[in-house]
């Protein structure tokens, strides 16, 4: 089974066919999870603002999803990353294959090694993107001639404002590409419960202080919309490509 976990604007995957409502018990809260099919291959569904766009990124139970799909035993999971391109070059719609993160949230639960077991656990970080989803992300999107950027670093903020154009000029000389609301803690804790994960960074905007005069969510959902049609395609590629090894 691969798990799905996508963000804002991509609340149905229409390609999934099967579907059953699952709710999940988690040492964490309780996770409705859906379930199905993507052609042949056993799938776990799970948008990360709900259905219907009610939970903000700083209000996500993210160890909850996370430890729900490892409860489903998931093989692996496929993220989605609506962002802001701090990098100019990188333009709307464009997918994003992101290699590492810098994380600048704070009061965040960010793992599941709290020390309550009385034990420590210390979790490597030096590849939280698995190389290997990664080159199947990266062999989906030239096998279906996706214009996919392959190297990025993910700045993840706590949200739900978007950021200043100061904060974003501080991001870009530390070395960050993007930046979002909601890809961390979610990669650190698929890699405390040892599930391959990577992340498509889908580009909605250029970041504040390059270009846009006035950030409007409204504006960055329509760029998303666009994007829905081969962002499941490049899935499928990766799905196919799991499988089949």
């Amino acid at each position: 089974m691969i798990g799905l976990i996508t963000g804002s604007g991509f609340y149905d995957l229409p390609l999934v066919t099967e579907k059953q409502q699952v709710r999940v018990d988690t040492d964490y809260g309780t996770v409705n999870v859906t379930t199905g099919m993507w052609l042949t291959t056993p799938v776990a569904f799970l948008p990360r603002h709900g259905s219907d766009h009610s939970v903000p990124p700083q209000a996500i139970n993210y160890r909850a999803n996370v430890a729900a799909l490892q409860q489903m035993n998931v093989e692996a999971i496929l993220a989605t990353a609506v962002s802001g391109a701090i990098d100019p070059t990188m333009r709307p719609g464009q997918f994003v294959n992101i290699s590492d993160y810098i994380n600048f949230t704070t009061g965040r639960p960010d793992t599941f090694f709290d020390g309550r077991d009385g034990t420590v656990t210390h979790t490597d970080m030096s590849q939280p993107y698995s190389p290997v989803l990664r080159a199947m992300l990266k062999n989906a999107a030239i096998a279906q001639d996706i214009d996919l950027v392959d190297e990025a670093v993910y700045c993840a903020t706590n949200g739900p404002r978007f950021e200043t154009a100061a904060e974003i000029a501080m991001m870009a000389k530390l070395g960050g590409h993007l930046v979002g609301m909601t890809g961390y803690p979610e990669v650190a804790l698929a890699n405390e419960a040892d599930i391959p994960y990577a992340s498509v960074g889908v580009v909605s905007n250029p970041a504040a202080g390059l270009g846009l005069e006035r950030l409007s969510a409204d504006d960055l959902f329509a760029v998303v919309r666009d994007c829905t049609e081969p962002l499941h395609r490049l899935l499928g590629g990766v799905i196919e490509q799991w499988v089949a090894q």
